[in-house]
């Protein structure tokens, strides 16, 4: 046998002993081996192989072994892409033999008892990855198997892992109409001699953990691909690390139930999928994330659109129905660096509990909580069209908030940081076809601003915060956000900052809408206070406007307040000039600026010549007086009495009277007017309390 093997069973064997008692029909061999197509390297081999026969079973059919015994046994499998080193033996016994014609023999039955594997070595090379996993001294006992070619049998299967873990397993077959059905029971099988596999799609360092799962199967052997499977499985202590040993994903326990998975209809029905205790460190720059580089998607997104468009048109529908999804107690590691300095993050006490999510429903909501930095609360609720993402429902509230966790933004971003300060935010976001329409609304309670030198866009985020603060100290701002998503140039972050940027803009740039309810009254009453030309004493109108101001700035603690002051000083020297001749018409009981007429023949006829126009004759009567000096007197008669209303209103009062620039354009055609400008008082320190 050993001479003709190669003939025989398509490879050379050696055997060293081979003997059988005929009185005990037991059969016992040792030292065997099978060696690998080169004839050299050992493929099988065995110490010692006893069988117990049973002989007259024979007469009925049936082979019956009442003990397999196999001690030493190692085996060696190798494997190269799709290649195996048993390759060869497959195609050595499936090659048919056109010069031999079997009969048609009866089926046999078959049982084998007490079967066990003692001291086996088992070696498994995965060329492909370079991955060697083997099995050291292994005991596998097997109390029963038995098969029927005729009828239903049924195949049981328990033996014992490594590290406390056990295999269970029961096949039935009908032979007949190719119907099995079988249940697969692990125990501890631990996930690290997988590591080489995983690494194949993911740079890791790490895959830890041990999974429990019992799975069903039932199916036809003639129709494998429409086999029913289902799963309830337990991973336990699960983690992996990257190339730098950081840990990104874990998780104390994870729960997967799956009632019904049709693969060939694409259907799944999964019952709960449940993580307990799980952990994610994320970490975002400003080209990809941690999770896209391990898992190697960068480099699947640079694949050519026109084959991914194909891929999309040809892939099936896929229909699911997800009884219950939980993660309990979760915790995510958030870090960027997209500011030029590490940002950290921490969101704990993660739940999420969602139930009865189906690939066929209208509408999904998916609820969710958690602690942000250990002190902020956030309640989120997403409803969402599963078949149409441009279509959902996102509502999210946040209290407690920290702001000065975001300090390296605001510096980076805005050129400013903050001392201290909560926030609370209220958002309900719709997304109807693409177009997002977002009320938003923030209140900011307690916060003191720092300046910080630089800040991308030096928004004036310090002062903004202190015209909205309100008596309590709170800044209550709504932010309203739109945006059409369908536009593929149009990121919805920009969508967001450039909103926010707009309302804090326009709170600068026009103070007095927020200041005026305060006060109350005409806004314009807080813009400008307005003067005819010769006037030097404040009428009603403008000591109102006055009175406001200092009632402003008592109700608005830190409102720096400026008066600057323009005017046409030609036209005002005009004005005063005509003034000086009109007192002399007035003395004759007559008012030149409602006399007009009267009073232009009276200039003509005191110049006594009809050849200058009036505004020449006003310059000639004028001539001999200092009109500028005239000018520059009634004016400070002017900001004297503004200022002594000023203080008789408040003697503490720190509002300011400005001369404006004389080369500004806003004096060119202007009457006397008082442009009143806003500011915050100039503390001495670094920082400023918006409140």
């Amino acid at each position: 046998m050993v001479k003709n093997s190669p003939e025989l069973i398509g490879r050379q064997v050696a055997l060293e002993n081979l003997r059988y008692n005929y009185f005990t029909s037991t059969v016992r061999a040792h030292d065997f081996k099978m060696f690998e197509a080169n004839g050299e390297d050992v493929f099988v081999s065995f110490d010692t192989l006893l069988l117990d026969l049973e002989p007259l079973k024979f007469l009925q059919n049936t082979i019956s072994i009442e003990q397999f015994y196999v001690s030493g046994l190692f085996g060696e499998i190798v494997m190269e892409e799709s290649s195996f080193n048993f390759d060869d033996l497959l195609a050595f016994h499936l090659a048919e033999d056109s010069t031999v014609v079997e009969e048609e023999s009866e089926a046999f039955k078959y049982e084998i008892s007490n079967i066990e594997f003692k001291d086996v070595d088992f070696k498994f090379e995965d060329k492909t990855v370079e991955k060697v996993t083997e099995i050291r001294d292994a005991d596998v006992i097997i109390p029963f198997i038995a098969w029927d070619q005729n009828a239903k049998s049924n195949a049981d299967i328990a033996f014992e892992l490594d590290r406390g873990g056990s295999f269970q397993s029961s096949f039935n077959f009908d032979p007949e109409s190719g119907d099995f059905d079988a249940e697969v029971t692990v125990t501890k099988l631990y996930l690290d001699p997988f590591f080489e596999y995983v690494k194949e799609y993911a740079d890791i360092n790490s895959f830890e953990g041990y999974v429990d799962a019992k799975v069903s199967l039932i199916g036809n052997a003639f129709d494998p691909i429409k086999t029913i499977v289902a799963v309830d499985a337990r991973a336990f202590d699960f983690e992996m690390t990257d190339t730098t040993d950081q840990r990104f994903l874990g998780a104390e326990e994870a729960h997967f139930v799956a009632s019904k998975i049709d693969y060939d209809n694409s259907f799944y029905q999964i019952d709960k999928i449940e993580v307990l205790n799980s952990y994610t460190f994320f970490q975002l720059d400003s080209a990809s994330n941690n999770f896209f580089r391990i898992f190697r998607l960068d480099e699947e997104s640079t694949q050519d659109s026109t084959s991914r468009n194909l891929e999309a048109e040809t892939e099936e529908s896929i229909e699911y129905r997800i009884g219950e999804l939980i993660l309990h107690q979760g915790a995510l590691d958030y870090t960027d660096n997209l500011t030029g300095e590490p940002f950290e993050y921490k969101l704990t006490e993660i739940e999420i509990d969602s139930k009865e999510l189906n690939s066929d429903s209208d509408w999904l909501t998916i609820n969710s909580t958690m602690i942000l930095n250990g002190r902020g609360n956030l309640t989120a609720a997403l409803g969402i069209n599963p078949s149409d993402y441009d279509n959902l429902n996102l509502d999210i509230t946040v209290e407690k908030f920290l702001l000065p966790d975001l300090n390296i933004y605001t510096n980076y971003y805005m050129g400013h940081s903050v001392v201290r300060g909560d926030m609370y935010y209220y958002s309900n976001s719709k997304i109807v076809d693409g177009q997002i329409v977002s009320e938003n609304r923030l209140l900011v309670k307690d916060a003191k601003l720092e300046t910080t030198e630089g800040g991308l866009y030096s928004l004036p985020l310090k002062f903004a915060f202190f015209l909205l603060t309100d008596r309590n100290g709170d800044v209550d701002l709504e932010i309203p956000v739109r945006g059409d998503l369908n536009d593929p140039t149009l990121k919805l972050s920009t969508i967001i900052w450039n909103t926010f940027k707009n309302v804090i803009d326009k709170v600068v740039l026009a103070p007095v809408d927020f200041l005026v309810g305060l006060v109350g009254g005409d806004p314009k009453e807080l813009e400008e206070i307005v003067f005819d030309y010769t006037d030097t004493i404040p009428g009603n109108k403008q000591f109102r406007q006055l009175a406001k101001l200092v009632d402003l700035e008592q109700k608005k603690d830190g409102l720096a307040i400026t008066l600057n002051y323009y005017v046409d000083q030609d036209l005002q020297n005009e004005a005063i000039a005509k003034n000086l001749i009109g007192a002399e018409f007035n003395g004759e009981k007559q008012d030149y600026q409602k006399d007009e007429e009267e009073f232009q023949e009276f200039v003509i006829g005191k110049v006594g010549s009809d050849s200058l126009s009036f505004e020449e004759a006003i310059r000639f009567l004028t001539k001999d007086q200092n009109i500028d000096s005239i000018r520059r007197a009634r004016t400070d008669l002017l900001f004297k009495y503004v200022n002594d209303h000023l203080k008789e209103e408040k003697p503490t009062t720190e509002i300011k009277i400005e001369m404006g620039d004389p080369e500004a354009p806003e004096n060119i055609g202007a009457y006397p007017i008082f442009k009143i400008t806003y500011d915050m008082l100039s503390i001495p320190a670094d920082s400023t309390s918006i409140n």
